[in-house]
């Protein structure tokens, strides 16, 4: 009897950790949900997703816009089925001095990298608790342990995704969930 093909959602899908992350999956014949912002990268993925024997829907998405995060989701399982693996890896970086950066920058990036993950992991956990199985994965940082110079927003944000996924999994453990959840460290 053959295997159903996994149905994997990642986030920041169209270049690298994201890309290489579909690659992957697309190896093993997943069905795959790839959301980015840019819709010529998020294009030659899908093209290299179907050479490479997977599957994938493209969504032109900012993941700080949880209403179409949540739209994304929802079209992976009514064209898919259930997700079993949802990748938060989109993110946003500015390189500055913290003294020459605007609030409109700091914003910027703590929706992308931080948000992005909260309400990607609100879609999949929507969808993952009621069927009690799943995988949720934040692609994370060496600087969410070490912060550097000129990246404060993004060490900040990678912080807050740490903290925010701890107090997740604890909640999953408290519940005796069987849907895990874990930081990838960079």
């Amino acid at each position: 009897m053959k295997e159903k093909p996994e149905v994997v959602v990642v986030t920041g899908a169209s270049a690298g950790v994201g890309r290489a992350t579909v690659r992957a999956f697309a190896q093993r014949g997943a069905l795959l949900g790839l959301i980015a912002r840019g819709s010529d990268g998020l294009e030659a993925t899908r093209v290299e997703v179907e050479q490479l024997g997977g599957k994938a829907l493209v969504f032109s998405v900012d993941v700080a816009d949880a209403e179409k995060v949540e739209g994304a989701a929802t079209r992976v399982e009514e064209e898919f089925g259930p997700i079993d693996i949802w990748v938060n890896n989109a993110m946003v970086s500015v390189f500055s001095p913290v003294k020459e950066m605007t609030a409109e920058e700091f914003h910027r990036v703590t929706e992308v990298t931080y948000l992005g993950v909260v309400y990607g992991t609100l879609a999949a956990l929507k969808r993952m608790l009621p069927h009690d199985r799943g995988c949720i994965l934040q692609v994370g940082s060496a600087l969410a342990y070490r912060a550097i110079p000129l990246q404060s927003a993004y060490c900040g944000a990678k912080h807050a995704i740490r903290g925010f996924t701890d107090s997740v999994r604890t909640e999953l453990l408290h519940d005796r969930s069987k849907v895990w959840i874990s930081v990838l460290r960079g």
